[in-house]
């Protein structure tokens, strides 16, 4: 059974819901290994920054580094159907990014959120908007006075939001935006028959 898109529950993490929303929006809820639930979960909240103080900064590229290379080896180990590469920097193509969603994948990437970063998964894309599920629920009109974002309640499966690919790609720490090359991070997830 397919179950909505999640939402984030605090302020830092969207990294941990944008994992679990990737898994949710490919397997069916019935097919989802608890154990692959249970490591998103404690790997991805930071809850220590980099000299040991308790800290909310959310994940970080080192956590999701580590999260790809474990959900390699743990997919090798239980042969569960799931396809999982990270690219980053100049490595990022939108071709493999939309061949990834129109295979019935989706794409989890670092983009900012009022200039901070954050973590969404791109579910669809055609040949100028991006279809988004991000975790950080926002009124109706929040994006009104954005012509490049539109805010979407009716498709809790998919996307809630609708972005421009010119947005996507722009260098800057704007909202949806891959933002400076040297620090763009995507995740794509396919699903193996």
């Amino acid at each position: 059974m397919k179950i909505p898109l999640r939402f984030q529950i605090t302020e830092f993490d969207c990294g941990t819901v944008a994992l679990q929303n990737a898994i949710s929006y490919l397997y069916d809820r019935e097919n989802v290994p608890a154990e692959l639930i249970r490591a998103i979960s404690i790997y991805t909240v930071n809850c220590y920054d980099e000299r040991g103080n308790i800290s909310e900064s959310g994940v970080t590229r080192d956590v999701m580094e580590n999260m790809t290379v474990w959900i390699d080896n743990f997919l090798g180990q239980c042969h569960f159907g799931l396809d999982c590469r990270r690219f980053v920097g100049e490595s990022i193509n939108l071709e493999e990014i939309k061949n990834c969603v129109d295979d019935r994948g989706c794409v989890l990437f670092k983009t900012y959120r009022n200039g901070e970063e954050h973590f969404v998964i791109i579910t669809m894309m055609d040949a100028d908007f991006l279809y988004i599920w991000d975790s950080y629920y926002l009124g109706e009109t929040y994006y009104d006075t954005e012509r490049k974002i539109s805010i979407i309640f009716n498709k809790p499966f998919h996307y809630n939001r609708k972005v421009s690919i010119d947005r996507f790609l722009d260098e800057r720490a704007k909202d949806f935006a891959l933002g400076p090359v040297n620090e763009r991070e995507v995740l794509l997830f396919k699903k193996m028959f």
